[in-house]
């Protein structure tokens, strides 16, 4: 299934899959940026791949929060995305929030909660960070998302990919 036209998708899932966290299941996207994960501007385009965990009702509405992110230039640190209770959770890779000061972290969340709460639908949010034990991007045991989420990047290797694309450096005027 095709999400929006700007990104790539890997893996779908469209329903739950076993009995885990009361229907959760993911897709895995890909998208061009130019940033690392850092938030830094790359000399070439890369590859990002992130993924979304859905909960039971499979609820789209998470790909516009996920697109203003992305033009806000906001997506590179994502790793994984999800909606559960009509609440955002964008959790980041885990060396980027060790390397960020509380600042760089803080101006990170306000921007993606300013992006959450101006959608046509406002939603609650969250930004953390993937080994966090604070989030609620799904409901279960701790230990058991930490397992699942492992084991989706095990699979799919999530994050940024250096594009087999062209080698000349990006236009700086």
């Amino acid at each position: 299934m095709s999400y929006d036209p700007f990104f790539q998708t890997l893996h779908d899932e469209l329903h739950p899959v076993g009995n885990f966290g009361h229907g959760s299941h993911y897709s895995v996207l890909r998208v061009p940026i130019w940033h690392d994960k850092f938030m830094k501007k790359l000399d070439f385009g890369a590859l990002l791949d992130f993924a979304i965990i859905w909960d039971e009702d499979h609820d789209a509405r998470i790909i516009e929060p996920i697109r203003e992110l992305y033009f806000s230039g906001l997506l590179a640190p994502v790793r994984y995305i999800g909606e559960r209770k009509g609440a955002l959770s964008v959790l980041l890779e885990t060396e980027v929030v060790k390397a960020w000061d509380g600042a760089t972290f803080e101006r990170y969340r306000s921007k993606v909660g300013k992006i959450a709460q101006n959608l046509d639908d406002p939603w609650a949010w969250e930004v953390d960070s993937v080994d966090s034990r604070e989030h609620s991007i799904i409901y279960t045991a701790d230990d058991d998302v930490a397992i699942y989420l492992k084991n989706i990047d095990v699979l799919w290797q999530l994050g940024i990919k250096r594009s087999q694309g062209s080698r000349i450096k990006l236009f700086d005027a």
